[in-house]
């Protein structure tokens, strides 16, 4: 690449560095193909029978009152192949690149996008929403698996590229003119700054759109659900799995427990 007058040029030396520096620039990177198709199409699977239990559970009726229908909530709650997701080697390693070594799951979303009907999602939002600010230190990360192809026909996720460095939520024309659908092909995985402005498209195609939305935050920022406390009580956890769900930065339950805690770590 020919250029001329700069003296400071950042260099990537590897996919790690790559992703980076698109996340801090552009606010979003794309890792193609990463998960095998045949994983991809039991996660699929697995998300319909966890929605289903979730809508006999609470009800569908009132999953509509509060815009929850095709939305799968904690869906490793239910089962522990979901695990795979947010322990990936690559979301761990890009996740701790990116907030630093410190961090836990704040939540665990699939999204069943069904053709020729209107998500929830397909409204412009942060995934920290009501945030009309910004910070020099990232304080969530995403990483959103694609479980079967995004595209334009199926309604692609469509990102606003740069926003996670604006305090407003811009004009509609700038909007019209600048945002951008992601395509990415079956087991692509999308990563972004949580403060990105996104929306889910309309899926006009004549298949469900699968995906799964991980997202992890300094631990200053609480869990959606306290899966900390619920996961505490689970027998044989994986330590490291137990740290991604933020067991380690529990809330003391008293003086003395916040002492403790204090005092194990000189041990």
């Amino acid at each position: 690449m020919e250029s001329y007058g700069i003296r400071n040029q950042r260099q990537t030396n590897n996919k790690i560095d790559s992703h980076l520096e698109n996340l801090r620039i552009n606010g979003f990177s794309i890792e193609e193909a990463i998960i095998e198709e045949e994983f991809c199409d039991k996660i699929a699977s697995l998300l319909d029978q966890v929605y289903q239990t979730q809508e006999d559970s609470f009800g569908k009726e009132n999953l509509a009152k509060i815009k929850e229908l095709d939305m799968v909530r904690m869906p490793f709650l239910y089962d522990q192949t979901f695990f795979k997701i947010f322990m990936h080697d690559l979301v761990l390693e890009l996740t701790s690149k990116y907030l630093g070594n410190v961090f836990h799951l704040h939540l665990q979303n699939g999204i069943i996008n069904r053709p020729q009907r209107k998500h929830h999602q397909t409204s412009w939002h942060r995934d920290l929403p009501y945030q009309d600010w910004v910070i020099s230190k990232p304080l969530g990360f995403n990483a959103f698996f694609c479980i079967t192809d995004f595209n334009e026909s199926n309604g692609a996720t469509i990102v606003l590229p740069h926003s996670h460095q604006i305090d407003y939520f811009p004009n509609s024309k700038f909007i019209e003119d600048n945002q951008l659908q992601v395509n990415a092909p079956k087991g692509s995985i999308i990563f972004f700054d949580s403060m990105i402005y996104h929306r889910a498209g309309v899926n006009l195609s004549d298949n469900v759109r699968y995906g799964i939305n991980n997202m992890f935050v300094v631990p200053i920022l609480k869990q959606q659900i306290d899966l900390a406390s619920y996961c505490s009580t689970m027998e044989h956890l994986d330590p490291k799995v137990a740290k991604i769900l933020g067991v380690p930065y529990q809330t003391p339950t008293s003086v003395d427990d916040y002492r403790t805690k204090r005092l194990n770590k000189l041990t």
